[in-house]
């Protein structure tokens, strides 16, 4: 799985909505205040996209 961090993660998600890209989780607030989101890349790869750990 690849990790790629933003500060935009939902904007980051409907960019690659808009490509035609697999979303396979919305943007998620997580417990600890972190934001993911998950993709697939065209080979069925997981990508996560996230804000920066603090």
């Amino acid at each position: 799985m690849k990790e790629s961090a933003t500060e935009d993660v939902q904007g980051a998600v409907e960019k690659l909505r808009a490509a035609g890209v697999s979303i396979l989780l919305e943007p998620t607030e997580k417990p600890w205040g972190q934001v993911v989101a998950y993709a697939a890349d065209p080979d069925g790869h997981y990508i996560e996209i996230c804000t920066p750990i603090a």
